[in-house]
């Protein structure tokens, strides 16, 4: 199983509500249909105690995939015309030139 992580900022303007209410409505269902190859793909909104100091993103984003050329064609599709939709959509709500996305190795612990 391959998993790529993305630290996500939302867009400048955006509050937190229209944020978290687009990604799930809209931008999941999107990604769903353009990707086939996900295996998992979970959301995790960052939720900032008081007094604490806010990071520089707002949700991180979990996909898994069965391997690694399912998580390439993943990239390949992204990148190609079939992915503009995708990118389009991140443009309206995501500060891109802030996300930051990376391969892990994931270990678990009961």
């Amino acid at each position: 199983m391959v998993k790529v992580m993305f630290l996500v900022k939302s867009k400048p303007g955006v509050s937190r509500e229209e944020f978290c209410r687009h990604y799930e409505e809209v931008h999941v269902p999107l990604a769903l249909k353009c990707f086939p190859t996900f295996k998992r793909y979970v959301r995790n909104y960052v939720v900032t105690l008081p007094d604490a100091e806010e990071p520089g993103f707002d949700c991180i984003t979990e996909i898994w995939f069965d391997n690694m050329e399912a998580c390439q064609e993943t990239v390949d599709l992204w990148g190609s015309e079939a992915g503009q939709a995708i990118r389009e959509d991140e443009e309206t709500f995501m500060d891109r030139d802030k996300t930051v996305s990376f391969l892990v190795e994931e270990k678990a612990t009961k």
